[in-house]
């Protein structure tokens, strides 16, 4: 076993949050050798006993205590966000215990950090897959796939549609982005994006307009495809308009203490996240276009089930599978890891070829 010896343990560590519950109670139900992790020793006993699973009261900050709890770990899945702020500490303990390590962020300055410590990662004979959920799962296989099929990309364009529902988990790594600017990858470097202008983009169902944004591919998809220039795009929702209109409007404040404790209180207000039925009946689709230098280009859609279901299922297989390896991988992206076809093994996945007729109109 990869960087693990004989030990087969999965720690989910943030397991009360809203998507580590989740994924604690999948693990549950397919009785997986899971540990639930996490800070909070009140939730994180109310959880385990209601699923029956053994805990571990461990502190981020304690770097003594947390390498003792990763002694019998064979992978790591980090769900403790802020990622910017949790993931440092994780993956050092991981380092110094030849623990497996993913998480599910999807912070483009997370990946970046992650990648600065690629040596570490690959002396350490342990794999680390940052973004193992919805970001950047999906989105990272459907770019792997459709710059796969043209022999020299040279520009990458994904599209997101469905994302309108958030956890307060996801809400609160969403307020640190607030007045920041939105990034690009151009040239194989990391920049603001110069137009902001919205692209309208077919999904399936006629032009919708979609916005660019930072998501972790403007990160990840460069090691995945080796493309220098990546741009990511939402499809445009009031929420997104408005979340734009209060950054420009309302920035300095927005970024100050007060702002973001203030911000974080209405959060906190909101429901954790979808109920079960909400997401049941949603799906997300992504869209991807990979693009070489004589103007050919390669196109797809792919639909998936909610993103925190997806999610729960995509880490668990993704510390199945790194358990499993005969030899570690070092630090990889889930294409690289498991071919871009691996999205295609998740429940309620499917991928469709979009014709080179089928043009998605960039008018603005």
């Amino acid at each position: 076993m990869a960087g693990t010896g004989t030990k087969t343990r999965l720690l989910l560590y943030g397991a009360y949050g809203y998507t580590g519950r989740l994924t604690a109670e999948l693990a549950a139900a397919k009785k997986l050798d899971v540990v639930l992790g996490g800070r909070n020793k009140v939730a994180l006993a109310g959880l385990a006993d209601r699923l029956g699973l053994p805990k571990r009261v461990v502190d981020l900050n304690d770097p003594r205590q947390l390498s003792e709890a990763l002694k019998d770990i064979a992978c790591v899945a980090h769900m403790a966000g802020p990622f910017a702020i949790t993931s440092a500490p994780m993956l050092g303990a991981c380092l110094a215990t030849q623990t497996n390590y993913i998480d599910i962020t999807g912070e483009i300055e997370v990946f970046e950090a992650m990648w600065s410590r690629k040596e570490e990662i690959r002396q350490a004979g342990i794999t680390a897959v940052p973004g193992a959920g919805f970001d950047v799962v999906p989105t990272d296989c459907v770019a792997a796939y459709v710059a796969g099929k043209l022999e020299r990309p040279v520009s990458l364009v994904i599209a997101l549609r469905g994302l309108e529902r958030a956890s307060q988990g996801t809400l609160r790594t969403a307020i640190r982005q607030i007045s920041k600017p939105v990034l690009c990858r151009r040239a194989g470097a990391i920049v603001a994006v110069a137009d902001r202008s919205p692209r309208w983009i077919d999904f399936g169902s006629g032009d919708e307009p979609c916005v660019p944004i930072s998501w972790g591919d403007v990160a990840t998809a460069f090691h995945s495809t080796c493309v220098g220039n990546i741009t990511v795009y939402f499809r445009r929702t009031k929420l997104l308009r408005s979340a734009d209109i209060l950054g420009k409007l309302l920035g300095p404040l927005l970024r100050s203490r007060i702002g973001q404790r203030g911000l974080g209180a209405i959060v906190r207000s909101l429901p954790e996240g979808p109920s079960q039925a909400e997401r049941v009946c949603h799906r997300s689709t992504i869209w991807a276009e990979a693009m070489d230098s004589l103007g050919s280009s390669s196109k797809a859609s792919l639909s998936t089930p909610d993103p925190y279901d997806f999610t729960a299922n995509s880490a668990l297989e993704i510390a199945a599978r790194i358990t499993s390896l005969p030899v570690p991988l070092g630090l990889v992206t889930p294409s690289q890891a498991f071919g871009p076809d691996f999205v295609l093994s998740l429940p309620g996945c499917f991928r469709t070829d979009i014709p080179a007729c089928s043009l998605a109109s960039s008018r603005t």
